[in-house]
Parts: C-alpha cells; sequence; structure tokens
C-alpha cells in the first residue's frame, strides 16, 4: 500500500533535486556560457536565410552563411552609423545647453534659500538660543553625528564609482574579444547547423526525442513572439514620443526619443526614467507649461502602453504582465541585478515547457 506512494515521493524528491541542480549550474555558468548562447540564437535566426539562399540560389552553406552575415552586418553598421551620428548631434546639443540649465537650476535654488531656508533657519538659531545648555549639546551632537554619517556614505558610494572605472577600461577588450567570438560562434554554428542538429538528433535517447522536439518548436515561437511584442510595444510608444515633442516643439525630438526607444528596450524600467527628471526639473526652475504638457504627453503614453500591453503579450507569448511582475521579482531576489535580465529568459523558458506540455509529462513521471 505504502510503495507506490514511496516511490512518487522518491520521483517528486528527483525532481526537485534536478531542478535545484539545474538553477545552481546556471547561476555558475551564466557568465561563462551566454555568449554561446547567443551566438546560437544568431544562428537560429540566419538559418531560414541561409537555407533559403542555399536551396533556390544553389549557394554552398559556407558562401550563403558568408553573404549572409555579410549584409548584415553591413545592414547593422549603416543603422548604427545613423544613429550615432543622431546621437553625437543631439548630446553636443545637450552638453551646450547644460550650462545654462545648470545655471537657472543653481539661481532658482539660490532663491529658494534665500526666501524659505534662511528665514527658517533665523528663526531655529533664535529657538535654539532659548534652549538649556545640555539641549543645545544634544541638538549639536546629533547634528554632527548626521552629517558625519552623510559624508560617510557619499565618500563611500564616490569610491565605489571611482574605483568601477579602472574595472570598466580594462573590460572594454574583453567585450570586443567577446562579440568577436559569438560572430564567430555564429558562423560556425550557422555552417553546421544541419550537422549539429543531426548529431543532436542521433544522441537523444528516443524517449526524449518527441518531448524535446516540443520544447524546440514552442521555444522558437515564443521567443519569436517575445521580441514581436517588445518591439511593437516600443515603436508604439515611440512613436507617440516623437509625435508628441514635435508637437511640443522639443528641439531634437528625434535623438531624445531614441534615448527613450533605447531604455524602453530594457524590461521593466521603461520610459520614465527619462520623462520623471525632465518633468520635475522643469517644474523646479518655473516652466510649468512644459512640465505640465511633458506630464500629459508621458501620461498618455503610460496609459495607451497599459491598455495595449496586456493584450500584445497575452497574443504573442500568452503571458499576464503579473506573472511577469512575479518572476521579476523572484529573479532579482535570486541574481540581484542581473535579474532583469534573466527573469525574462527564465519566464520564457518557463512559458515553454508549459505549452510544449512538460510539466503534464513530468506530472505523469511523479505519478509514475
Amino acid at each position: 500500500m505504502y510503495k507506490p506512494l514511496l516511490f512518487q515521493c522518491v520521483r517528486l524528491a528527483l525532481i526537485i533535486i534536478s531542478i535545484i541542480l539545474s538553477c545552481y549550474f546556471m547561476t555558475i555558468s551564466f557568465s561563462y556560457l551566454y555568449p554561446l548562447a547567443i551566438a546560437s540564437l544568431i544562428a537560429i535566426i540566419l538559418h531560414p536565410v541561409v537555407t533559403f539562399l542555399e536551396e533556390r540560389l544553389k549557394l554552398s552553406r559556407l558562401l550563403a552563411t558568408t553573404g549572409t552575415m555579410l549584409v548584415l552586418f553591413f545592414l547593422l553598421s549603416g543603422l548604427l552609423f545613423i544613429l550615432v551620428s543622431e546621437f553625437i548631434q543631439g548630446t553636443l546639443f545637450l552638453a551646450e545647453q547644460l550650462p545654462t540649465y545648470f545655471q537657472t537650476f543653481s539661481l532658482y535654488l539660490t532663491n529658494f534659500i534665500e526666501q524659505n531656508i534662511i528665514p527658517i533657519y533665523q528663526k531655529l538659531t533664535a529657538y535654539f538660543q532659548t534652549l538649556n545648555a545640555s539641549q543645545q549639546a544634544a541638538i549639536s551632537e546629533n547634528l554632527k553625528h548626521f552629517i558625519n554619517n552623510l559624508t560617510a556614505s557619499a565618500t563611500t558610494f564616490l569610491q565605489g564609482t571611482l574605483l568601477k572605472l579602472p574595472t570598466i577600461i580594462v573590460s572594454l577588450p574583453s567585450s570586443i574579444t567577446i562579440v568577436i567570438f559569438i560572430l564567430l560562434a555564429a558562423f560556425m554554428i550557422t555552417v553546421d547547423y544541419k550537422k549539429i542538429v543531426l548529431f543532436f538528433h542521433r544522441h537523444i535517447p528516443n524517449t526524449f526525442k518527441t518531448p524535446v522536439q516540443k520544447v524546440i518548436v514552442q521555444l522558437k515561437k515564443t521567443i519569436i513572439g517575445y521580441a514581436k511584442a517588445q518591439i511593437i510595444l516600443v515603436l508604439i510608444s515611440a512613436i507617440l514620443v516623437y509625435i508628441g515633442l514635435v508637437i511640443l516643439q522639443v528641439k531634437h525630438s528625434f535623438t531624445i526619443t531614441l534615448y527613450i526607444a533605447l531604455v524602453d528596450l530594457f524590461p521593466y524600467i521603461g520610459s520614465g526614467i527619462i520623462f520623471m527628471p525632465w518633468i520635475i526639473y522643469l517644474f523646479i526652475v518655473g516652466n510649468y507649461s512644459m512640465s505640465i504638457n511633458l506630464s500629459i504627453l508621458y501620461g498618455i503614453v503610460i496609459i495607451i502602453r497599459q491598455l495595449i500591453e496586456p493584450k500584445v503579450l497575452s497574443s504573442s507569448i500568452g503571458i499576464h504582465p503579473l506573472v511577469a511582475l512575479i518572476t521579476l521579482f523572484i529573479g532579482i531576489q535570486i541574481w540581484g541585478v542581473i535579474g532583469f535580465l534573466i527573469a525574462p529568459i527564465m519566464l520564457i523558458f518557463i512559458n515553454t515547457l508549459y505549452r510544449a506540455g512538460t510539466f503534464n509529462e513530468i506530472w505523469k513521471f511523479i505519478k509514475g
């Protein structure tokens, strides 16, 4: 009577141990294997194009792959050149305007201190003089302690920032090496794509062939759906922002839109990281009309995105935004800041397993 239950518990324990070991292995090996994963993804994307050239134009696999990667390289280089040129022009404009912005902000801050802070300080000083010596000493001691803590925190932050600069500079050659490795690996995988698939097909046991094929097919659909959903959302937001900035007659609207679209590509960060400081600054310096206009534009972008995001995500990959938010929280708790990047990958993978019926197969295995 208890044997079936015992075997079920053993199988459940095996599944749990396998999941824990897999997560541990991914955590350790992520920094080493992610270039290969990116190269494999590029190869999967290029494979249909290369196969089309190979079959229709009767080109060799090597020549088709070389031509495809060269065309892709030149297209991306041209697009990057245009974007960088626009970024440089916009950045130079912002660099020219920054001293004026800081001067305006400094004058406003000075007036605010003179009109509001100094009268309060004078009142506090007058009140401070009415206190007895022990009370004055206690307040002075607490004030010194607060200033010391604030200074220590600021010093630690600046030291940490400055110490990271050499690390960033040293990592630049390593980053170039990683990019070269990704490109070479993508080229080699694309050339031998059919051989690699055949190799895995031969060495995967027959028991796992059908589930693995289901997972691979569903993974392709999910990745394409997720990429399509993100591109649609970013494009809609960028178009709305650009139209709004043009209507408001903001200079270098295209450059600012590019910056906003760039930060919008990162999951869960969004355009608010640019809009909010901009709106607050305009409000502080007294440009209330532009501050209100930008707030309205930002509100429109947020509302429209919130309205279409569930529909786009659910139709593309079938994931509710609440599930995405929970996955993000778990990812940050496990992997820290890098969880911002790992969480969407984990979400796609889990959704793929669910849609491929893997969880049902696992449940059947546990039940025996």
